[in-house]
């Protein structure tokens, strides 16, 4: 198998050296013309790598040669490392199934119903270099009046101009022509103009078996042999439904009825060795081919997880470019995450990934790689990457990126003396070993994960210049060394479930490359350090935490930030939650500028207080005003806020137009505001959420509004609100017109006005769940319960006055779930066969009464 080659280290090299820093290095240092003369070198090799990728796969030489090139690269990229540290210093100092299109293609009902069949494969496709006068007329020769069956067999062509020039050259053949495409690449299906292209699944258990038991077994040979069937069957779920994998193992097996023969198969690790190399491994190898070389790399890496495991986007994103992988392209608005990101959404196009979990809007969180995928990686950088297990006796030098998942009998010595350049722990391992010398070792490391108890951070990690990547989580350690700020080239740095984490390093502000600084609310932390307002490429602060400077020392009051340090960090993304703001005194703490964050998505404002605040209302509503968000914001929380009324921002008749992006609302504990903003205007909002909201008594609205009332509302939950009275324009008290909440599905009440309770219930027959608690005032459902037809789940709970439900109760056919509790009255009038009320509920499956 080809070395791996890492073009784009190459290409990141060769953009440095053209750079106005190190041409000011040259200068400053005299070494101008080794630059210029490293620059050539370096052009040339790149280019004598790129004609050498496929000559090394039948020349020994070829490939040695590339391995020795490729060594040079990585040190010159620790060089250059080295190089802009100096600077820094001195400046400081001053997929699926397999052959469907030829399936088709062969069809014998195909091959009488046209008169013309036609196979094409990707490189006829891709070679559409014909003049179109010449293409057209050679296929106006073949095609014109005849119904055709065109098979283009799996394609990769992705140039959408060389597509719409070859499809408007098609349309000459009679009534019911047909074109099929097969490709492993949803991009190609998107150019072609399909917008829904049939996704072929892997073969499920039942259809897997029959064909492999009709490939391994003669016919009626399987009842002979029990003990080889259960292994087959074994055999079969290692083949994860690839119709491919299950025909060549089959075939393998044929014949072959001794039982070792067979357990041999079962035990082998890799699918892709069995078999002849042109059967399985030719086949996938052709999607790696097939793929830029700036992708090449990014794939092979994730060798680096085993199999099954499951990649967080994020992660692999950062992985990417602390090794360098991601190029910018000459579009400005795109940073290395949004690069990153593309080439994970390329990678998942051409199942090479499958994804594993979605947030709402589609976006891929995490994906898994397909064993033989996984297979397909590490056959490519074979000893390049590896993962440590107590198996592995020896490492070769060839090694520069390690990973541990298991739990080791001890720390991998093996690993000593390598150039590596990746060291990925996610297995808990407590001894101390790694904490001195181990650590010391990695100088060249880009990636560093450890995954022990550490009840203080090696100072051996401060000499890791070249860290872009730093992940400490789950360590005992109450700070960070001062010395961490000096790791300049540092991009991310991760400290979650530090459960003794109180201290902040001084001078933060040094760390300039930083971009994304991983914590969470599992520690001990109070405050946020000061200076962190300069990392201005920051994008992932997940929480700031605002200090109490009242009873601290001057000397540590002088470390903390206050939310002046949020001012120019105008790149944050993702979600901030803004704790302790009834610390928050003027000046400083009303400088966030948030409404410049266009790139955040949720805003959790929190208050967050343990005992009554000393804080006065007026101030509290003065400091929210400063926190106005931007109007892209998707999701907005607050929690704990004291003043007498929600900021003007909240309050703007025009709200739609000034949040009208936002999807989610979450409000609880804000005891004193009477009066809830407009909610009922937002377009967007699909997820409104109200707890313990004592104060309130209605919902501001603009009763002459043209425009629907909760219009995209998908679940409404009112818990706690005893004093609310009215709900918008539609207000119940003045008997006003019921609002439509045309979407709503889940609506979740408790302990509120009966009257409301009643009318809540009564606005949208698309419920599918309704949860109603603590409504003392309720003492029966209304008839026109039978309306929700809909409705899947329904929970009534510590009603003490509910004496039935109604006769209207039997239309509800699609109701699968109903539980009452703490109501004894329909508890006892519910009582399975003997209840009065047990003929309007004995159709629904399943009934939990307490």
């Amino acid at each position: 198998m080809a070395e791996q080659i890492p073009y784009g280290i190459a290409d990141n090299l060769l953009m440095k050296l053209g750079s106005a820093v190190f041409h000011e290095i040259g200068l400053v240092y005299g070494v101008r013309g080794e630059l210029r003369k490293l620059e050539d070198t370096l052009s040339t090799v790149r280019a004598v790598l790129l004609d050498a990728e496929e000559k090394q796969e039948s020349s020994h030489a070829v490939a040695v040669w590339v391995r020795r090139l490729k060594d040079v690269v990585y040190d010159a990229d620790d060089l250059f490392d080295d190089f802009a540290i100096e600077d820094l210093r001195r400046k400081t100092v001053v997929h699926g199934r397999f052959g469907i299109g030829q399936l088709v293609y062969n069809d014998q009902g195909a091959v009488s119903y046209f008169s013309l069949h036609m196979s094409a494969t990707n490189e006829d496709v891709g070679n559409l270099n014909l003049p179109l006068e010449q293409l057209q007329k050679r296929l106006q020769e073949e095609l014109d009046g005849r119904r055709y069956l065109l098979v283009l067999d799996d394609v990769w062509n992705e140039d959408a101009k060389k597509w719409g020039q070859f499809i408007t050259l098609l349309p000459v053949g009679a009534n019911g022509s047909k074109i099929l495409a097969t490709t492993r690449s949803t991009k190609v299906a998107s150019v072609m103009g399909v917008d829904s292209p049939f996704i072929m699944e892997g073969l499920k258990d039942d259809e897997s078996w029959e064909l492999f038991e009709s490939l391994a077994f003669r016919k009626g040979e399987e009842k002979m042999h029990p003990n080889l069937v259960a292994i087959g069957k074994e055999i079969v779920k290692m083949c994860k439904g690839v119709p491919l994998v299950i025909e060549t193992i089959g075939r393998i097996l044929y014949f072959k009825t001794q039982e070792s023969q067979w357990l041999n198969i079962k035990n082998n690790k890799s699918l892709m060795l069995l078999g002849d190399e042109n059967d399985i491994l030719s086949s996938l190898r052709i999607s790696y081919d097939n793929l830029p070389t700036h992708l090449k790399q990014c794939f092979a890496y994730c060798a680096l997880f085993p199999k099954d495991y499951k990649i967080e986007k994020k992660l692999l994103v950062q992985l990417w470019m602390a090794q360098g992988y991601l190029q910018v392209s000459s579009d400005e608005n795109m940073n290395l995450e949004d690069v990153g990101n593309q080439y994970f959404d390329d990678l998942l196009s051409r199942s090479l990934f499958h994804k594993v979990e979605n947030e709402d809007g589609n976006n891929v969180l995490s994906c898994k790689m397909h064993d033989l995928i996984h297979d397909l990686a590490q056959s490519i950088v074979k000893s390049e990457v590896i993962i440590v297990t107590n198996d592995v006796k020896i490492v070769p030098e060839r090694t520069h990126h390690a990973s541990l998942f298991n739990k080791p009998n001890e720390m991998p010595k093996v690993l000593m003396g390598k150039s590596i350049r990746t060291f990925f722990m996610d297995s808990y391992h407590s001894n101390n070993y790694i904490r001195n010398r181990f650590i010391s070792n990695f100088k060249c490391s880009r990636v560093m994960k450890v995954n022990f108890p550490l009840h203080k951070v090696p100072t051996s990690l401060i000499k890791l210049g070249h860290l872009r990547y730093l992940d400490l989580s789950h360590g005992s350690f109450e700070n960070l060394p001062g010395g961490i700020t000096r790791l300049k080239h540092l991009q991310t740095l991760k400290l979650l479930f530090c459960s003794n984490f109180k201290e902040w390093p001084r001078n933060m502000k040094k760390l300039i490359n930083l971009r994304h600084l991983e914590i969470d609310g599992n520690n001990e932390l109070t405050y946020m350090p000061s200076g962190l307002g300069e990392l201005i490429k920051l994008q992932t602060l997940p929480i700031f935490l605002l200090g109490n400077d009242s009873g601290d020392s001057r000397h540590k009051r002088k470390r903390m930030g206050r939310l002046s340090e949020l001012k120019f960090l105008n790149n944050l993304r993702g979600q901030l939650v803004i704790e302790g703001l009834s610390n928050a005194r003027g000046g400083d703490d009303k400088e966030a500028h948030l409404e410049t964050k266009q790139y955040l998505e949720c805003l959790v404002l929190s208050y967050r207080l343990l005992k009554e605040s000393t804080q006065e209302s007026e101030e509290m509503v003065s400091v929210m005003e400063s926190l106005q968000p931007h109007s892209n914001l998707k999701e907005l929380f607050m929690h704990d806020y004291g003043g007498a009324r929600f900021p003007n921002w909240m309050m703007n008749d025009r709200l739609d137009l000034r949040l009208p992006n936002l999807v989610m609302v979450h409000i609880c504990f804000c005891r004193r505001s009477q009066v809830l903003p407009p909610l009922g205007q937002l377009p967007f909002l699909k997820c409104l959420r109200l707890f313990y909201l004592y104060g309130v008594k209605y919902m501001k609205d603009n009763p002459s509004s043209p425009k629907p009332f909760f219009p995209s509302l998908k679940t409404l939950v009112i818990d706690d609100l005893p004093n609310l009275e009215g709900w918008g324009r539609r207000d119940v008290a003045a008997n006003q017109q019921s609002p439509s909440y045309p979407c709503l599905e889940h609506l979740q009440l408790r302990n509120i006005n009966t009257e409301l309770c009643l009318h809540l219930i009564s606005v949208s027959s698309s419920l599918k769940s309704l949860k109603i608690r603590d409504c003392s005032g309720l003492s029966t459902l209304p008839n026109w319960i039978g309306c929700l037809t809909s409705l899947a789940q329904l929970s009534i709970k510590d009603c003490p006055n509910l004496t039935s439900l109604l006769e209207e109760m039997r239309t509800l056919r699609d109701l699968c779930t109903l539980e009452i509790s703490g109501c004894p009255f329909l508890s006892e009038r519910c009582r399975k066969e003997i209840g009065e009320d047990w003929p309007n509920i004995s159709h629904i499956p399943k009934i939990m009464i307490r």
